[in-house]
C-alpha cells in the first residue's frame, strides 16, 4: 500500500462530508423555522469556494479550506442557543461541521508532503 491510497480515501471522506454539510444547510430552510435564505446563502456559498481543489486533491485547498467553515459555524452555533424549533438541523449542521473539520486535518496528515 502506498502512501497516495489513504490520502485518496481520506480525501474522498472529507468530499462526501463537505457535500453532506452543504446538504444539511440547504435543507435549513425546509425543515427548521427561522431561517432564511439568506442566512441559508450566507453558510452554504463559502464552502462551495474549496470544492474544485478538494475534488483534485491539492493540498494547498486542504490547508485553507477550514476557514470556509466558520460562516455556518457561527451561524449554526447561534440558531443552536436562540432558535429552538431550528436547534435540532442546527445540533446536525454542528456535528457536520466538525466532522468535515477533523476528516480535512486527518487528509492533511497523510497526504504526501512536496519538496
Amino acid at each position: 500500500m502506498t502512501a497516495v491510497e489513504p490520502a485518496a480515501r481520506v480525501r474522498r471522506l472529507a468530499i462526501g462530508l463537505w457535500a453532506l454539510l452543504v446538504a444539511s444547510i440547504v435543507a435549513w430552510p425546509f425543515v427548521a423555522d427561522g431561517i432564511g435564505l439568506a442566512t441559508t446563502a450566507l453558510a452554504v456559498l463559502p464552502l462551495f469556494l474549496p470544492l474544485p481543489g478538494l475534488i483534485d486533491g491539492r493540498r494547498r485547498t486542504l490547508q485553507w479550506s477550514p476557514l470556509t467553515l466558520a460562516p455556518a459555524l457561527a451561524l449554526s452555533l447561534t440558531e443552536i442557543l436562540v432558535n429552538a424549533p431550528a436547534r435540532m438541523p442546527a445540533i446536525l449542521t454542528l456535528a457536520l461541521i466538525l466532522a468535515a473539520f477533523a476528516t480535512i486535518i486527518a487528509a492533511l496528515r497523510v497526504s504526501p508532503h512536496l519538496p
